[in-house]
């Protein structure tokens, strides 16, 4: 049993450590000043699982409407299908409530677009969370498509707070800039 569980760990390590190196690499390019680092996207390829982490108004980047930095679908995460998802939502605002769900690619407006899967958001996506406070929720990426992960406090999303969410037919989970 405990050869099983290193055995695991060192999956989880090396998956995520080649995750992270490819993200890293991905980001080399741009102007990372004012990008949070990424330590956003853990993976488990045995268990099909990923662990997601947001920070909402992670950075001042876009009058801190942003995740991890990123804004106006600068970021991408990808899932395989079938992939279960847990994502920790935390609101780094120092002002404003801010929140995460994944939502289908509708146009960006002021209105609410649909949840995309069953359990794809905080509790209360549009009222947000409190200052400093954080929340999780988990899912299953069960369609493959492209949808965003933003932010449903009222005109959030409209002034950039969101990014790319995909849904694969296969492959591994990845993060893109």
């Amino acid at each position: 049993m405990s050869q099983l569980r290193r055995a695991d760990r060192r999956l989880l390590f090396g998956t995520t450590g080649l995750i992270l190196a490819a993200i890293g690499l991905s980001a080399c390019g741009s102007s990372a000043s004012a990008l949070a680092p990424f330590a956003i996207l853990q993976a488990n390829t045995r268990a099909r699982t990923v662990q997601l982490e947001l920070v909402a108004s992670g950075t001042d980047a876009n009058g801190g409407f942003n995740f991890d930095g990123y804004a106006n679908g600068a970021l991408q995460v990808s899932v395989p299908v079938g992939w279960t998802v847990e994502v920790s939502c935390n609101n780094g605002s120092a002002t404003l409530s801010h929140s995460c769900a994944i939502v289908d690619d509708l146009p960006v407006s002021t209105i609410a677009p649909p949840i995309a899967f069953a359990r794809a958001s905080i509790p209360d996506p549009t009222g947000g969370l409190p200052l400093g406070g954080s929340t999780s929720f988990t899912f299953v990426a069960s369609r493959v498509g492209r949808y965003r992960m933003t932010c449903l406090v009222p005109s959030h999303e409209a002034d950039g707070m969101w990014d790319w969410f995909v849904v694969t037919a296969g492959g591994l989970p990845s993060v893109r800039t």
